[in-house]
This record gives structure tokens, sequence and C-alpha cells, in this order.
């Protein structure tokens, strides 16, 4: 031992770095200790604290240059946990790479030959996998093309290991499916970068297949939960059809003795009535109505969300004039006069008519509604500009549509006036029927308004071919 250091023996030199014969020149020329002192060209003399470096083969001492390229290789490795298989034939290569992985803190399985590679691959799951081209039962290319082949292993990174410097031998690697080339010699710096840089890739590819696989369970439930609401819905859509075919007799058949007893005794065929009796049943027979109306509309709501629509040439002028008509004692009892645009060479519509005689109807009960006494509400129709339609349109000189609500109106039991001393009676059924029904036909119902401006509401029905 000098002066100014000492000489370890071999039980100071870690267990993993105690001499090896190295026969390969692909191998490290020497493990050494370097300090921070000086070096010797026969030995490394470590003062304070001594670490661990490789000398790249071919070197005799450290110059500035080589000891500002050294890695530290006794630091730890954010990447302790990743595993790397190692498939070469010789033990002694296999060896000194598993020295240099497991000082970075990467864990080593080991394979002898081809055959043996894939198993461990099944076995072990490696993060990684250096493979010599040339070995015994099955070589390095095989191996590589088998792992791509199956989409279990497809993304394994895979780097070769060969001592073939022939680009028709890398072709040949590539086309097997190989990620890297390490080419004999080689020192252990490339090594270690381009393992790193691949388990780099490895673990995003693995962090984005978890996110993938959280994801699909996620899509999974959410689409579970979204049958299970489909199918709720649907038994509601049963219960609500079974309620409106309910109401339409249960309610129909009794309004209908009320109405008809009503209309006996209006007419005094029951007796004589006095003055205060026969104002007392108009209100009946107002109230009546009102309940048949609303009745009607209920069952018209559901029979036009399920779709149920009879499609035939209809005439415009004879469903405008007969919706005229049945509107004659609301128009007398507001004042309003309905002036009709309909020319009758007016061609027939693709239409319900039933369905078109409601729309019709709820349009111009509105338009009424909302019209000031001796206003006008006019109908109109006309061929409108593409030629193969009929525009329909009904105009008040009602109290119009604010801005803030436009997009509402056709919301079922929505109203304009919703206070509790709103003037203007209804069940907010009427609009949101109509859209139904014009939806069922093809057709959308348009509004312009203006606040204190009446309103126009139209719509489109195709000319009957």
């Amino acid at each position: 031992m000098g002066k100014e250091g000492f000489e370890p023996s071999r039980s100071c030199l870690p267990r993993l770095l105690r001499p090896v014969r190295l026969p390969f020149r692909h191998f490290p020329a020497r493990l050494i200790i370097a300090g921070a002192a000086a070096f010797d060209k026969k030995r490394a003399l470590a003062r304070e604290r001594t670490r661990l470096y490789y000398l790249p083969c071919g070197a005799d001492f450290l110059s500035d240059k080589d000891n500002n390229a050294m890695v530290d290789v006794t630091q730890p490795s954010p990447t302790r946990k990743s595993r790397i298989l190692i498939a070469d034939d010789e033990p002694s290569t296999i060896d000194v790479i598993r020295q240099f992985l497991e000082l970075e803190g990467y864990a080593v399985v080991q394979a002898v030959d081809g055959e043996q590679a894939l198993e461990q691959v099944r076995n072990t799951d490696p993060d990684l996998m250096l493979l010599d081209v040339m070995m015994p039962r099955m070589d390095g290319y095989e191996v590589c093309r088998r792992l791509k082949a199956d989409t279990t292993t497809v993304f394994l990174p895979v780097v070769m290991i060969t001592a073939l410097r022939d680009t028709g031998e890398k072709i040949k690697g590539v086309e097997a499916g190989a990620d890297d080339f390490l080419t004999k010699p080689f020192n252990h710096l490339e090594l270690v970068t381009r393992v790193k840089s691949l388990l780099r890739v490895k673990h995003l590819h693995d962090q984005l297949e978890e996110y993938n696989r959280v994801l699909e369970q996620r899509v999974a439930l959410r689409t579970s939960q979204l049958q299970d609401a489909l199918q709720e819905l649907r038994e509601l859509d049963r219960l609500k059809s079974e309620f409106i075919s309910r109401v339409s007799h249960e309610l129909r058949t009794p309004l209908l003795h009320v109405k008809g007893y009503v209309g006996l005794l209006v007419d005094e065929a029951l007796g004589p009535l006095t003055p205060d009796q026969s104002k007392g049943l108009e209100t009946a027979t107002k109230a009546v109505e009102q309940l048949e109306r609303l009745v009607e509309d209920i069952v018209d709501l559901g029979s036009a969300q399920v779709g149920r629509l009879n499609v035939q040439a209809v005439s415009i002028p004879e469903v405008a004039r007969a919706t005229v008509v049945s509107l004659e004692r609301a128009t007398a009892r507001q004042g309003v006069r309905i002036i009709t645009r309909v020319p009758d060479s007016l061609p027939p519509v693709r239409a319900d008519r039933t369905a078109l005689s409601r729309c019709l109807w709820h349009l111009l009960d509105n338009a009424i509604k909302f019209s000031p006494p001796q206003g006008r509400v006019e109908l109109k129709a006309d061929v409108a500009p593409d030629g193969d339609h009929i525009r329909l349109s009904v105009r008040d000189q009602g109290i119009g549509i604010p801005k803030d609500e436009a997009d509402k109106i056709f919301d079922a039991f929505y109203q304009v006036d919703g206070s509790s001393t709103r003037r203007y009676g209804g069940t907010g059924v009427g609009l949101a029927l109509v859209k139904l029904l014009l939806e069922a036909h093809g057709s959308t119902i348009h509004a312009e308004s203006g606040e204190g401006q009446g309103s126009t509401f139209y719509f489109d029905l195709a000319v009957a071919k």
C-alpha cells in the first residue's frame, strides 16, 4: 500500500463486480474504482468517498473528457422495478450485462436459447428484452417475429444484440420487428441509454393501456346504466300510453253524459229556465267544453309522441274551413274575427287529416286567446318558395312573445303568461302538440314575434304527388 491511498483487496469490491474473465472483445476492458484525487495507469486510488465507474474499452487512463462522460452507476434509478430479459447463449455475456443493469436498479431474468426466451416472456412479463441474434434451437429473428405476432407481446421493446455489421442483417431485424440494435462491441453507456429510452416509451404505452382499460370499464358501466335508464323509460312510456288510454275511456264517457244533459237543459228540453239558470248553464257549458278540450289534448299529445298517423292526400281548403267553423263560438265570445286566405286551387298535401285539423285548431285558438277584443286573426295558405310544399301560417295581433321566452313556447305545459293571476286560459299543451304532430309529418313549426307586436306561426307540408 502506498502513502497516498490504498489498494482495495478482492473482498473490498462489491460482490457483483468481482473480477471475471472477459473473453469477448465487446465487454469492458476493466472495472476500476475512481477517486476524486488522481489516477494511476495501473491502479485507481480512492480518497474519501469512492464511486464505481465504467472505463470504455481501449482507454489506458481517464482524461478530463472521459471523466465528464462517465455515468455514476451507483445512484438509484427511477426504474428499479422494471424487468429486463436477457436472451443469450453465452453465460458470461449474460453475467456482465446483468451487472450493469442491476447497478441501474433493474430486475433481470435470463434465457440461454430462443425457446426458453419465449417461455420466460410468458412467465415473467418483462418490460424489455435484450436478444442475441445467434442462439441455438431458435435464432433471435424468429423469437422477435413470434413476439411481434402475438397481441400480448407486440409492444414489448426488443433490442437485438449482434456482432454482424452487414446492413442486410439489420434490415432483416427491422422486418422481424426489432425496436433497436446494439452492435458488438458496445460500452455500458450505450447499453443503459438505449434501455432507458425504450423503457420510457414502454412505460408510457403501459400507462396509456391502463387509461384505456379504466376508460373502457367506465364506458361499459355507463353503457349499462344507460341501458337500464332506457329500459325504465320504455316502461314509463308503456305506463303513459296505458294511462292515456284509460283517460280516453274513463273521462270521455262521463263527460259525454254531462255534456248531453247540459245541452238538454240549455235547449229547455227538460223545462223552461229562468234568466239566472240560463246564465249558470252557459258557464257550465264553457267548463264542459274546456274539460273536453283538455282530455282531447292529452290524448292527442300521447298519440303524437308514439307517431300514430294516417298520412294521405288532404285538401287544405276543406280542413281550413272546417276548423274555422269549429271556432265560431270562441271568436264570437272574444270578439275576434278570422280572415281566411286559402285559395281553393291549392293542391292537396300529404298529411294526417285529423292531425292537421288539430294543428290549425290549436294555432287559431292560441291566436284568438291572445288577441285583443275586435282583433283580427289571419289564416293563410300558399305555395312555398321551393314549389314542392304548401306553407300555412296563422298571424295574430296579440301580446307577442318576449325574446327570452321564444325557445320555450313549444315546451309542454309552458305558458307565456304563467302567473297565478294570468288573464289567458289554456293548459300549455297546444303548441307542444302542434310541434310533435308536425315533426311526425317531417315538418317544423316556426314562430316570428316581437313583444307587443303580435305573432306569426307557420309550417310547410309536402304536396301530394
